[in-house]
Parts: C-alpha cells; sequence; structure tokens
C-alpha cells in the first residue's frame, strides 16, 4: 500500500480528532450532557470551586446565549479556587430553556464555576452537586480554605488546563491541514 493514502488517512484522522477535542464541553439538546468528566477535570476547568449553602435564588439578568437566568447567592464554607469571599454569586440558566442547575434555598452545594458575560455561571453539566452527594469529589479535593475577604485561590490540582488541550488539538489540527494540501499538491 502506498505511503500517500496512509498519510492522509493519518491527516483525516487528526483533523477528526482535533475538532472533537476543540469543541467545548456544553449542554446537547434537552440537557443531555456530552461527555463524562472526573473532578479533577472540573476542579482544571472551573474559574471557582467551592461548598456553600444558598441563601438566595432570584430571576436574574438575561443570558443572551441561554435566554432568562436565576441569579444564586452561596454563603461559601470552603474554597478550592477561586475567591476567597463569604458571599459567592453565580447565574444559572431557567432549566426551561437551557441546561439550568436546580439550586434551591437552605441546600448546600459543591460548586463548579466558570467565568461568564455576567460573572460566574453554573449548569447542570459542569459538575455542581449536593454537598450530601459529593463525597467522592471531596475526596479527590481534599481539605478547602475557609472563606476570608476576598483572596484569589489557583488552581493546584496539577491537571493540564483546558487551554493548553486546546493548543495542542489547535496544533495538531493545524498540522494535519499543512500535510492535506501538501498530499493535494504533490497528488
Amino acid at each position: 500500500m502506498s505511503s500517500r493514502p496512509l498519510a492522509a488517512l493519518a491527516s483525516l484522522v487528526l483533523t477528526v480528532g482535533g475538532l472533537v477535542v476543540l469543541l467545548p464541553p456544553q449542554c446537547a439538546y434537552a440537557c443531555s450532557c456530552i461527555g463524562v468528566f472526573s473532578t479533577e477535570r472540573y476542579l482544571s476547568s472551573s474559574e471557582a470551586v467551592f461548598s456553600g449553602e444558598v441563601v438566595e435564588v432570584e430571576e436574574g439578568p438575561t443570558l443572551t446565549d441561554y435566554g432568562s437566568s436565576f441569579r444564586v447567592t452561596l454563603r461559601a464554607s470552603e474554597v478550592w479556587k477561586g475567591p476567597r469571599q463569604e458571599t459567592l454569586e453565580v447565574n444559572t440558566p431557567s432549566q426551561g430553556t437551557a441546561c439550568g442547575y436546580p439550586f434551591k434555598e437552605g441546600q448546600e452545594y459543591l460548586v463548579f464555576a466558570d467565568e461568564g458575560k455576567q460573572g460566574f455561571e453554573v449548569d447542570s453539566c459542569g459538575g455542581t452537586h449536593r454537598l450530601t452527594e459529593a463525597e467522592e469529589a471531596l475526596e479527590v479535593l481534599g481539605a478547602g480554605k475557609k472563606p476570608t475577604g476576598g483572596e484569589v485561590l489557583s488552581d493546584t490540582s496539577g491537571g493540564v488546563s483546558v487551554r493548553a488541550v486546546a493548543g495542542l488539538a489547535g496544533l495538531a489540527l493545524a498540522a494535519s491541514s499543512l500535510v492535506v494540501v501538501r498530499l493535494m499538491r504533490t497528488g
């Protein structure tokens, strides 16, 4: 078998693989989440990780990507990453329009939040759980820090960041594209 078809096949596989890795892990239709992620991955890809009790859920600002949303105020008890504030706010899409997380006042949660247009954002695909259902994740996270005035904790998970993976996928995509172009010119 000639090396050109094999090179073209390898290039195609790298291109498709690069595109799959570059696609953001977001909710699909009807709130079915794509992919299975570990606590380590949620920790490395989130801007803030903390546990806390919901003190208020109110109709929030309109999010252009999702429609309406809720603003949730939590009293933090432990922080692993992000601001060490005693009170933190997150936004979540309303469940009727997107994959909003169903926060309830008085309940405690382990929250994995991303930075969004309106501050921290949480959805049902991001690893957030009721604290009573997060024993496994809490074991992986270990002891957090108590909230203070607002010191920011950085990621100490030791995992590879999402930006690094996206960068490598982009390089693989560019390299495979160059191989395809070269094969087309010489073929």
